[in-house]
């Protein structure tokens, strides 16, 4: 069996996990399973057992809760399987086989953009985070031999669509189509959270289009504006979706604190998620507390406009 999760990076280096692991996950062939449980029953003492089928997970819940992902031919647990076992850097432990810190961190790789919805699911990418970055600060990296199975790993990951970007500001904004009710002109609310004297967006937008970003134009901007880009997506979506349409139900610092995850999970992709997910706790770090009672002011003071039918046609 090969050992993996976070009793795994507690075993390889336990400076580098900033918790104490609650339970134990696996990677094992179903043979391998049977004779664990068969053996470990009285230690555990099951009141649990039962099957994933989605992540062809086995799930024992006991004394400890343990995850036993089955190693199947032609899904990225077979290349897991042969990278530890044909590795001298593995160590055997009384656990199982132990992958070497960059494969740990390859693995955490794999689904640092994995799709939640909840606030547990949040606390989860949270958790994936911090060891993610705690790792990367410790100098592990995704080796070249390791390419081919982060690239399975991430497709049988990452079965979400991402928004469609590349279409005009009336259809990506469509409530019809993405589910989202406006309240508030999208663009006033980005002027009204602005961290400086226009919104971050607008030094890197690609050239004739209303949502489209460039890359190159983003890349050349100073880390500021970049960390302001940021922080102001996420301002405005935690506005968008959790302080407007359910005033008082979220902490505006708890709305934020979930929009900033989606910003650098599921909302953007490429170069933007990525730059976000990178610079995720310098976000947490700087971006405006006041930001709630800001927008409140701008609203007052006629800075931002009701959103209604006639803005969707532009009269």
């Amino acid at each position: 069996m090969i050992l993996i999760g976070s009793r795994a990076l507690a075993l390889r280096n336990k400076d580098l996990l900033g918790r104490a692991p609650l339970d134990f996950d696996f990677v094992a062939t179903k043979a391998e399973f049977d004779n664990w449980l068969e053996k470990n029953r009285g230690l555990v003492n099951p009141t649990e057992v039962y099957f994933l089928s989605e992540y062809n997970k086995w799930i024992v819940k006991g004394s400890s809760i343990l995850e036993f992902e089955i190693t199947t031919p032609g899904h990225s647990s077979e290349l897991l399987a042969d990278l530890v076992y044909n590795d001298p850097e593995s160590i055997e432990t009384p656990f199982g086989h132990l992958p070497t810190l960059d494969l740990l961190f390859t693995i955490k790789d794999s689904h640092k953009y994995k799709k939640f919805e909840s606030p547990r699911g949040c606390a989860n990418f949270y958790k994936t985070a911090l060891d993610w970055h705690s790792m990367r600060d410790a100098g592990a990296k995704v080796r070249p031999e390791y390419e081919s199975f982060l690239k399975l790993r991430e497709k049988e990951t990452y079965t979400h669509k991402l928004p469609k970007l590349n279409v005009s500001k009336q259809d990506f904004f469509d409530s019809d189509k993405n589910g989202v009710v406006q309240i508030y002109i999208h663009d006033d609310i980005h002027r009204a959270v602005a961290i400086n004297d226009k919104p971050a967006y607008e030094y890197y937008l690609k050239d004739g289009s209303e949502v489209l970003t460039s890359k190159k134009k983003f890349f050349e901007c100073s880390e500021h504006i970049q960390l302001c880009g940021v922080i102001e997506e996420a301002l405005v979506l935690a506005l968008e979706r959790s302080c407007l349409p359910h005033p008082g139900v979220w902490t505006p610092e708890y709305a934020f604190h979930f929009a900033l995850a989606k910003v650098s999970s599921t909302i953007c992709g490429g170069y933007f998620r990525a730059h976000a997910f990178n610079n995720l706790f310098k976000a947490l770090n700087s971006y405006p507390k006041d930001y709630l009672d800001k927008f409140q002011k701008a609203v007052k003071d006629g800075k931002v406009r009701p959103f209604n039918s006639q803005m969707k046609t532009g009269t």
